[in-house]
């Protein structure tokens, strides 16, 4: 993990609202308070430790750093305390998981990039770090996960971690550039759900046989 304020301040926040997104998906699921605090956990830390895997940084980070496990639970409490008074719990786990994605493909990219990875390497970790915990708290929770839907999802995590590496590469301090992106990652996940916005979709040859 970069030492650098910008880049704790970014991953403190990722991890809360992740954190939120998954205690909200196991509460939807009827989950005890056991579940929905182990759910919150592994959505908060679950990409980043895929990622530490992949690039062989071992402990992982949030090892290093138990804070990581107390935010994430202060993220399932918030989520167990608001949820009489939200709306729609899913769309607020949609939005809460808008969130993470930003702050984390941004996170995951200066992580592999600070462990000497290329930069086209940063960026697909930057996927796999904003990508990969919902994915383990939909596959925990029987969802299908959101990366397997036709919504703009790891493809708006790709061009953020693409737009990080991008800006870096123009000589931007990594601070401005990390703000940029996550924003830049953020705002097209957010174009996706607001304008219903999806990606293109293969279907399969219909007509005898098919």
């Amino acid at each position: 993990m970069d030492p650098a304020p910008v880049f704790v301040v970014l991953s403190y926040i990722g991890l809360f609202v992740f954190a939120v997104s998954g205690a909200l998906t196991a509460l939807r699921n009827d989950m005890d308070i056991f579940g929905v605090a182990m759910i919150g956990l592994v959505t908060g830390v679950g990409g980043g430790t895929i990622r530490d895997v992949l690039l062989g940084s071992f402990p992982v980070w949030w090892i290093a750093d138990p804070l990581a496990i107390a935010i994430c639970a202060a993220g399932a409490a918030v989520a167990v305390v608001a949820q009489p008074a939200i709306a729609s719990r899913l769309k607020a786990l949609i939005w809460a998981d808008a969130a993470g994605l930003a702050v984390f493909a941004i996170i995951g990219a200066q992580a592999a990039l600070a462990a000497g990875a290329p930069a086209l390497i940063a960026v697909f970790m930057g996927a796999v770090t904003a990508t990969f915990g919902g994915v383990l708290r939909d596959v925990l929770c029987n969802e299908t996960p959101l990366i397997l839907r036709e919504e703009i999802y790891a493809t708006a995590a790709l061009i953020g971690a693409g737009v990080y590496a991008g800006l870096l590469a123009a000589g931007l301090a990594t601070g401005p550039a990390a703000i940029a992106a996550a924003l830049a990652t953020f705002a097209i996940r957010a174009a996706a759900i607001l304008f219903d916005i999806r990606s293109p979709k293969v279907g399969r040859p219909r007509g005898p046989g098919a």
